[in-house]
């Protein structure tokens, strides 16, 4: 399994749903550990599980130095929620297994009441793993209702789980998504050459699908008024394993995380190349050279025709 957000530690268990029995993500849900600081100590013990009488999981575990691990694929349905109890939120489906909706984080916290506050990396990877996982699966980026968003344990099992998350910064984690909203499909200019792709994809009216990261950075940095419409699905390079370029109108974005190809001074995992050096003039060139040998078998066949 390869981990689904930048940076993330893989530590994986076979603790889960395959494929969510057809269904897709439409909640984020937020825990508490009660017990434990490092979130490999506490993968190490959901793997342990598999197997027993109590088998347990979550999608992701946040450490108290801000460490992320991925244990379950979010394709994948994880062991985290167990059932709605009596007074859970009046959205849930009670015949549908909430664990089949949702992608579970698990944050390390010493306290058997999960009383402790996250710490300053804990929080910064809470936030912004939670963003990343909306962005890929359209979770509304809310309170959680009938249609999707982000809530804690809490709300599927107020009896046993009233605690969980337990003590958590939701108005600053709320502050940090309006800040960082993106493009969607509802905005006026991009509905016009995009439809829903399925799986958190986009779909331009090329045919050309964005996905993952470098859809993201596409809707985080304008989309079509900047970038222009993609020309085509991701490009992989095989001197370059784990990157992608999206070669669009205006620009080459590139999802590189561990920075194989260059070395810019931006964050996250994906950046544009440069057009006039190295790879990304190589790939321009190319562009270039193919719509020119385009064009010139076209104004060769209309030549010809014109003769006949």
């Amino acid at each position: 399994m390869l981990p689904e957000q930048h940076g993330a530690i893989v530590i994986p268990n076979n603790n889960f749903f395959a494929n969510r029995d057809g269904l897709r993500p439409r909640y984020v849900i937020l825990h508490g550990s009660a017990g434990g600081r490092r979130a490999q100590d506490l993968a190490a013990y959901f793997a342990s599980t598999e197997g027993t009488l109590n088998p347990v999981s979550c999608h992701y575990i946040i450490g108290q130095d801000g460490t992320l691990v991925q244990c379950v694929s979010e394709r994948d349905g994880a062991w985290s929620n167990g059932q709605l109890t009596r007074g859970h939120d009046s959205f849930w489906n009670a015949s549908i297994n909430p664990n089949l909706l949702t992608i579970a984080i698990e944050h390390c916290k010493p306290s058997l009441d999960n009383s402790d506050a996250l710490t300053g990396p804990q929080q910064l990877t809470s936030f912004v793993l939670v963003h990343s996982i909306c962005q890929r699966w359209g979770i509304p980026m809310r309170r959680a209702d009938a249609t999707g968003g982000i809530t804690g344990h809490f709300s599927l099992d107020p009896i046993n789980r009233s605690r969980c998350p337990g003590n958590y910064p939701w108005e600053r984690l709320w502050t940090f998504l309006e800040d960082k909203k993106m493009l969607d499909l509802n905005d006026p200019v991009v509905r016009l050459f995009f439809t829903d792709g399925g799986h958190g994809t986009w779909r331009c009216k090329n045919g050309v699908i964005l996905q993952g990261a470098n859809l993201t950075f596409y809707r985080s940095h304008g989309g079509p008024s900047i970038f222009g419409l993609p020309l085509a699905n991701e490009i992989h390079l095989p001197q370059y394993p784990n990157t992608a370029i999206v070669p669009c109108e205006r620009a080459l974005i590139a999802y590189d995380p561990e920075r194989k190809i260059d070395s810019p001074p931006i964050h996250g995992p994906c950046y544009l190349l440069h057009i006039d050096s190295g790879l990304g003039q190589q790939l321009l060139l190319q562009r270039s050279n193919a719509l020119i040998h385009t064009l010139s078998t076209k104004l060769t066949q209309i030549h010809t025709l014109s003769e006949i």
